[in-house]
C-alpha cells in the first residue's frame, strides 16, 4: 500500500491563508462610499411609478378602489344607499373634473395669446 505524507503545519497554513484573503482597507471604504452615492440619487418609489403613464392610471384605479371599498362600509349592505352615494361621488367629480379643464384651458389661451401679442410688437 502506499503511504500518505501528511503534514498538519501546512495545512493549518493553508486552510487560515487562504480562506481569510481580504480586500485592503482603501479599496473597501471606496466601495462603500460609491454605494451610498448611488442610494443617495435613488427616488422614491412611489414617485418613479408616477412619471409613468401607466403609474397614473394606476394610481387613479387604486384610488377609485379605495373610494368604493369606503363607500361599502359607509352603506353596510344596504345597496340603495352605496349607490347614492356612489353616484353622489361619481358627479362630484365630473363637476370639479370640468371646472379644472375650462380653468386650465383658460390659462392656456392666455398664455399663448400674451406670447403671440409680445411676438407682434417686436
Amino acid at each position: 500500500m502506499a503511504q500518505r505524507k501528511t503534514n498538519t503545519t501546512k495545512r493549518s497554513d493553508q486552510k487560515s491563508g487562504s480562506t481569510s484573503k481580504k480586500a485592503p482597507a482603501s479599496s473597501r471604504s471606496a466601495k462603500n462610499s460609491r454605494q451610498s452615492t448611488v442610494y443617495e440619487d435613488k427616488e422614491p418609489l412611489y414617485s418613479v411609478i408616477w412619471s409613468y403613464s401607466w403609474g397614473k392610471a394606476l394610481y387613479l384605479l387604486l384610488g377609485i378602489l379605495v373610494l368604493i371599498g369606503l363607500d361599502f362600509l359607509i352603506a353596510m349592505n344596504h345597496y340603495d344607499l352605496f349607490f347614492t352615494v356612489l353616484g353622489i361621488e361619481i358627479i362630484a367629480a365630473m363637476l370639479i373634473g370640468w371646472i379644472v379643464f375650462i380653468i386650465l384651458d383658460r390659462f392656456k389661451h392666455k398664455e399663448l395669446s400674451e406670447m403671440s401679442d409680445e411676438g407682434s410688437e417686436e
